[in-house]
């Protein structure tokens, strides 16, 4: 027998939430990677960063469309693309130190930290 009331279930955790791998799925991680199995880095042509830089500053996000006729024209695959966006993205606004304003509010509030520190004379009870 459960040690649950009657009538109450035990929360279901947050990876069994989602039942159908959607498009946010990522693939397992294998256990042994080798570095064969890596995908080699993908070196853009002159042509092909101008057109993506060119792109970036009529739209920071791309559609699902947009992203396919992109592929299409510069001759790369849609995750070489989908890649090059967020990793833009990402240099911006590490570049900027612009924070998320949730973050930023609930940092005010000390409900968020995403410090990669370790802490000091952190306590059995936190």
């Amino acid at each position: 027998p459960s040690s649950q009331p009657a009538g109450r279930s035990a929360a279901p955790d947050q990876h069994s939430l989602h039942t159908s791998p959607g498009p946010r799925s990522r693939k397992p991680k294998k256990k042994n990677p080798n570095k064969e199995d890596k995908r080699p880095r993908t070196a853009f042509t002159a042509e092909q960063l101008q057109r993506l830089k060119a792109e970036f500053q009529t739209n920071r996000y791309l559609t699902e469309q947009r992203r396919q006729s992109l592929a299409q024209e510069l001759g790369l695959n849609e995750s070489q693309i989908k890649i090059w966006f967020q990793n833009k993205r990402a240099k911006i606004k590490k570049a900027t130190g612009n924070k998320n304003t949730l973050a930023v509010h609930l940092m005010a509030q000390g409900l968020y930290n995403h410090s990669t520190a370790a802490k000091e004379g952190k306590s059995d009870s936190e």
